[in-house]
């Protein structure tokens, strides 16, 4: 069975985003976005183009980089 679809924007849905990937299944979607933010910490969110909703958002400050790399690490 195929996944869906998601892609990753940088940016806010109201302030012009801009596209950055498309990653198969919610979650790795969700993995990416953070990975992307603790490289360049700002605003990010996942849409899915399936039924047009943006499905989750991140906005990262660089003060909070730490807390978001030991949360992606306590997660694996």
């Amino acid at each position: 069975m195929q996944q869906a679809m998601f892609d990753i924007w940088s940016g806010t849905a109201d302030n012009c985003g801009k596209w950055l990937e498309t990653v198969a299944g919610l979650e790795n979607a969700r993995k990416r976005m953070k990975e992307i933010a603790m490289q360049a910490p700002g605003p990010y969110f996942i849409f899915s183009a399936w039924n047009g909703y943006i499905v989750d958002e991140i906005d990262v400050a660089r003060d909070s980089v730490a807390a978001l790399e030991t949360e992606t690490i306590g997660a694996r």
